[in-house]
């Protein structure tokens, strides 16, 4: 049961009394809006998310990659506080200061733990692991009315992440599992931790947001390389949950759990060629619902340059059939791991987009047609970033944010249900 809107209000304002900034001073009072703080921001998608979809306000952001940051404030200006700084010095006072008598609504962040990643060498002595522990010290000293934190998938099982949410209980209630992008209409099978938090006194007990999309269309399963219908025995091939050939342990998390029994009554997959298909100047698509929503008025995107190949690389491309491993002359008769140079399908979901897609020896990053791959733009299409989102500075630098972002749509889809959730808590 939710507790009454005046008795959550003064409960709010004293979890959250903030510290007042030079200048401040007006009483907001009883009606002032929601704000959330974002640490580990980068270019700010999940706090920007949040924003958009469920009209909190932004109040702080926190980094210590000074591109991330210049990022930012190209796209939305100097609105909220942006701390260039190691989260260890970022204190709640700090935050609560920049929100200048706004209740705190959330705490949003995703530490970067590459030592359990298996993308990285899983090292567990890696002093980025611990910065995991510099989130949960801030939603402890801020009581925020909730928190959503987002993590590689292996956390899921880690202990520290376990530890952590004990010593946050009875202060608040959680839920944290493996999800996957692509359910919630992102055209990419990225899995990732989530950890959603809700302050006890709301009386609301967490839940994960159910998917939304798989649908009845035909779509591109990598492990067989045909086209298939969505069935529940297929979603972990097609959402790249499912073992490896010859591994006996699932590689993935499966999101069959989350799925009701009738997927055609969702919205359809979104595919590659749904969300970068009109990008192709030379064999432009019909533009899809998803490609409208993101390219809005924008007639000519930024970031879209071609990578400069080499010619030997781009004739070995040229070997790899669309949707398919490539050729063992396209290797150089070498023996890479399942995804390396091999293409995307226009009709399936692209693998997750990292910091090094323009290697295609790194993923599955092979345009779906042409003998190059992905451009930043496309790979921010992949990730759910608008055409008029800009990214700035050298072309690596720009790849390693856009690999590095939360989908911002994602992040909207998340918003909403915590909102929906929350209800009268949000409404005082």
């Amino acid at each position: 049961m939710i507790m009454g809107r005046e008795r959550l209000a003064e409960m709010s304002s004293r979890s959250a009394a903030p510290q007042r900034g030079a200048g401040a001073g007006v009483d907001l009072g009883p009606g002032a809006p929601w704000a959330v703080a974002e640490v580990f921001a980068g270019v700010g998608s999940v706090a920007h998310g949040f924003a958009r979809a469920a009209g909190f306000e932004v109040a702080y952001l926190n980094d210590i990659d000074p591109l991330a940051r210049d990022t930012y404030r190209t796209n939305f200006g100097q609105h909220a506080r942006y701390d260039l700084r190691d989260v260890k010095d970022v204190t709640a006072a700090t935050i609560l200061e920049a929100a200048d008598g706004r209740p705190m609504a959330g705490l949003l962040g995703c530490p970067p733990c590459q030592g359990w990643s298996a993308a990285g060498q899983r090292d567990a002595g890696d002093p980025r692991n611990l910065l995991l522990g510099d989130f949960f010290r801030l939603v402890t000293d801020i009581k925020p009315l909730f928190f959503v934190m987002e993590n590689v998938p292996s956390v899921c099982d880690r202990e520290e992440l376990a530890a952590a949410l004990r010593a946050l209980a009875p202060q608040y209630r959680t839920w944290h599992g493996v999800l996957n992008a692509a359910a919630y209409g992102l055209p990419q099978s990225r899995q990732r931790t989530i950890v959603i938090g809700y302050r006890s006194d709301t009386g609301v007990i967490p839940t994960p947001p159910p998917p939304t999309h798989a649908g009845k269309r035909r779509v591109w399963d990598y492990r067989t390389e045909q086209l298939v219908r969505p069935t529940p025995d297929l979603l972990d091939s097609l959402l790249g949950a499912a073992p490896r050939i010859g591994v006996r342990k699932a590689a993935g998390h499966s999101m069959r759990q989350h799925y009701p029994a009738d997927l055609a009554a969702l919205a359809d997959f979104v595919t590659v060629g749904d969300a970068v298909g009109d990008l192709d100047a030379e064999s432009p698509r019909r533009v899809s619902a998803y490609g409208r929503r993101l390219r809005g008025s924008t007639s000519d995107p930024q970031n879209h340059r071609p990578w400069g190949h080499g010619r030997q690389l781009i004739d070995r491309m040229r070997l790899v059939p669309e949707g398919g491993r490539p050729p063992a002359e396209a290797t150089n008769q070498r023996r890479y791991y399942s995804q390396a140079y091999t293409r995307l399908h226009r009709r399936g979901m692209a693998r997750t987009i990292t910091t090094n897609f323009h290697n295609p020896g790194s993923g599955r990053f092979l345009h779906y047609r042409l003998p190059r791959t992905l451009t930043v733009r496309e790979a921010a299409r992949l990730q759910g970033f608008t055409d008029d989102f800009v990214f700035v500075g050298h072309a690596s630098g720009q790849e390693r944010l856009v690999g590095n972002a939360f989908p911002p749509l994602w992040a909207e889809q998340i918003a909403r249900h915590v909102a929906a959730e929350l209800g009268e808590a949000l409404h005082r």
